[in-house]
Order: C-alpha cells, then sequence, then structure tokens
C-alpha cells in the first residue's frame, strides 16, 4: 500500500486531499497542529469515515516533521498548510515567512 503525507491535512483542502486518498486506497497520514478554528471537527469527521493516521506537529518545526517522515516513509507528500488569514501575516510576517 502506498502512503501519503499530507501537511494541514486536517483543513478544509486537506481533509478532502486525505478523504480522496483513502477512498483510493492510499494508507494518508496527516501532519497538522490544529491551529486553526475548525480543524479538530475536520479531523474528527474524516477519522470517523476512513482509517487515517495523524501527527499533532508544526510544519515550522523541522526536527518534528522530519521524525514524521522517518517514522512514515511516505512514496507522495502533499504540502497544504498554511496560515491563511492574511491580517495574521501582516501583524507578524516574520511568523509566517
Amino acid at each position: 500500500m502506498s502512503t501519503v503525507l499530507i501537511t494541514g491535512g486536517a483543513g478544509f483542502i486537506g481533509v478532502n486531499a486525505s478523504l480522496h486518498f483513502v477512498r483510493q486506497g492510499w494508507q494518508v497520514v496527516i501532519a497538522d497542529n490544529l491551529s486553526r478554528r475548525g480543524t479538530a471537527d475536520n479531523l474528527a469527521w474524516l477519522q470517523a469515515q476512513e482509517s487515517t493516521v495523524f501527527e499533532r506537529c508544526d510544519i515550522r518545526d523541522d526536527k518534528a516533521i522530519a521524525d514524521v517522515v522517518r517514522k512514515h516513509q511516505p512514496d507522495l507528500l502533499i504540502h497544504l498548510a498554511a496560515q491563511v488569514a492574511v491580517t495574521t501575516s501582516v501583524v507578524n510576517p516574520r511568523e509566517d515567512f
């Protein structure tokens, strides 16, 4: 079975991408820090329907992401993690860069 790692996998697009890959028979590893409102609900919805693996981590933590990659050795990585509020980026641009 092939494995896909989806960063931001609990966000709106990430959950839909995860569901697509699960339905195609892939093992789906979701890496997300659940910082956005609603992402925990999205994750719970997905996990209630399909079998997935969840790794709570922040993509800004390179060691944490490297550990997830080493642990799961994905065949494919899809990067969907993002901070989507422009106002937050304006207030603290270094945090988003």
